[in-house]
C-alpha cells in the first residue's frame, strides 16, 4: 500500500490548543516526482501520504480521511480519472488536483465536466504547485464555512 510521510513539524491549524494536521494523497506514478511533491508539502507543513496508482490511493483514500488528493492521470492499475470519479463518489467535498503532461486542451475540456478543483500541467514550477495547494484548500474551508456545506466550483 501507499507510503505514509511522518507527522508535520508545524501544525497547518489548531482549535482551541488543539493541533490539527491537514492530510493530503499524492499519488503518482513516477517515483521521483511523487517524492519530491511530498517533500514541498512536507515542508509547507502537511502530513503526506503517498501511492504508487490510483488502486493503493483509493485503498489509502477509504483506510482515512484527506483534506486533498493530488493525482497523475496516466498512471497503472487504475488511472487519477478513476480515482477522482471515485473518490467524488465517496467524498464530494474533498478538493482533487489534477497533475499531468497529457494535453492541454483535452485535459481543460474534460475538467469543465468534472468535480475536480484544479490541474498543474508538468513541469509545474514548486510555486505553482504551493498556490495551487493553498487554494484548493482555503477554497473548500470557504465554502464549508458558509454554511456548512461544499457548494462546489473551482479554486
Amino acid at each position: 500500500m501507499g507510503e505514509t510521510k511522518k507527522e508535520t513539524k508545524e501544525p497547518a491549524s489548531s482549535i482551541e490548543g488543539q493541533t490539527i494536521s491537514m492530510r493530503i494523497l499524492v499519488a503518482e506514478d513516477d517515483k521521483s516526482l511523487r517524492d519530491v511533491v511530498s517533500e514541498i508539502l512536507d515542508f509547507m507543513g502537511f502530513e503526506v501520504a503517498l501511492a504508487a496508482n490510483g488502486l493503493e490511493a483509493l485503498a489509502a483514500f477509504l483506510d482515512r480521511s484527506f483534506d486533498l488528493v493530488l493525482t497523475d492521470l496516466e498512471m497503472p492499475i487504475m488511472d487519477g480519472w478513476r480515482l477522482t470519479q471515485s473518490i467524488k463518489e465517496r467524498s464530494p467535498d474533498t478538493p482533487v488536483v489534477w497533475m499531468t503532461g497529457a494535453n492541454r486542451g483535452a485535459v481543460l475540456k474534460k475538467m469543465e465536466r468534472e468535480p475536480v478543483a484544479s490541474v498543474l500541467f508538468k513541469p509545474f514550477r514548486v510555486k505553482d504547485l504551493q498556490n495551487t495547494v493553498t487554494g484548493a484548500l482555503a477554497f473548500k474551508e470557504r465554502e464549508q464555512g458558509s454554511d456548512g456545506l461544499t457548494q462546489g466550483g473551482r479554486c
